[in-house]
């Protein structure tokens, strides 16, 4: 039996159904695969639920758009592999609009994604078309601009429809959706559907700093422990945290000797963080008195505070407030602490 370039091309590119090769730079992405277009269509997505209204509308979009690209390449030019980016953005007046940028692809390539030894997507050169939006990424093959006009008439209803029946498509909280959906004749043949973690961490930091507890300085060393979540969007935004705090008081003995008078908390805290292109945290917590050899506390103690970094992720200046003479006595602090 022997099978045309085109259908082994075909049966290459579908032939396994646990790849899900496509980029992911937002948190959800939806892989549509059209062999009877020998086509692909990945959406990168901020938020399916909320904007999945533009898999519906693509068909009617990317009609918009080759209008343009048709016009802007000579006609003996359409049969060659093109690379064509459109990024939208807004001007001043509110006024949305679109840059086009059209590249000849003058070395073509195919490629080939190989899996246990296993060739399960190939691609030979064609035309890639990617469009960047504010709330979406959408990446579009096809071997020839015939297959792309083909894609402005397909109905894309279907696979919203099969994702939306998918109780997999629920759990968007903090994970990503992955999805994998092969379509033909205006039918849902295959979907699958997985998740991305969020990229979850575990930090360990040790620190050091100067601190003022009533009219006295001291030296501080501490150790601290943070699980820290990450969004869907993969951005470290709430910080639980264990700490070991070792206050380091002076004083004079009787013989008027300066010695070290210890005292060790331990503590837990909840931070947040507030903004997106970096780090920065503030939280609440508290600690017990664990170990104490300085007259400045008495009895069982306790301590509360508040984090606050000062502009840089390394350097937090922390109010505290001490509960001490098994609570019946009020102190307040300030410290400022080096995170290394």
């Amino acid at each position: 039996m022997k099978l045309s370039v085109k259908r082994i091309t075909l049966l290459l590119c579908l032939c396994s159904l646990g790849v899900m090769a496509q980029p992911k730079p937002l948190p959800d992405s939806i892989r549509v695969e059209l062999p009877d277009q020998q086509s692909i269509i990945t959406f990168e997505l901020r938020q399916y639920s909320v904007n999945k209204s533009l898999i519906k509308e693509f068909p009617s979009q990317l009609n918009d758009l080759l209008k343009h690209v048709v016009s802007s390449i000579p006609e003996a030019e359409r049969d060659r592999p093109k690379r064509i980016s459109f990024v939208y953005a807004t001007d001043d007046d509110d006024v949305e609009r679109y840059t086009l940028s059209i590249t000849d692809v003058t070395t073509p390539e195919t490629k080939a994604i190989i899996s246990q030894n296993v060739m399960v997507e190939l691609l030979p050169p064609g035309w890639e078309i990617n469009i960047k939006m504010k709330e979406a990424e959408i990446h579009v093959y096809a071997p020839r601009l015939a297959q792309l006009k083909e894609l402005t008439q397909i109905n894309l209803e279907p696979v919203v429809q099969q994702l939306d029946a998918n109780p997999e498509m629920h759990r968007q909280k903090r994970f990503g959706d992955i999805s994998r959906v092969v379509m033909s004749n205006n039918s849902v043949l295959i979907d699958k559907v997985s998740h991305r973690s969020p990229n979850d961490m575990l930090g360990l930091h040790a620190g050091a700093g100067v601190g003022l507890l009533q009219d006295k300085f001291y030296p501080e060393f501490s150790f601290m422990t943070g699980f820290y979540l990450a969004n869907r969007y993969r951005e470290n935004f709430q910080r639980i945290s264990a700490h070991y705090e070792l206050k380091l008081f002076t004083g004079k003995s009787p013989e008027g000797e300066y010695l070290s008078w210890p005292a060790s908390f331990v503590s837990v805290s909840y931070a947040l963080n507030f903004r997106k292109d970096r780090p920065r945290w503030t939280g609440v917590g508290a600690g017990l008195l664990v170990n104490n050899r300085s007259d400045m506390f008495t009895g069982k103690t306790l301590k509360l505070f508040i984090e606050s970094d000062i502009g840089s992720p390394k350097l937090n200046i922390i109010p505290e407030l001490f509960l001490t003479n098994d609570f019946k006595q009020t102190l307040f602090g300030l410290k400022l602490n080096y995170k290394f």
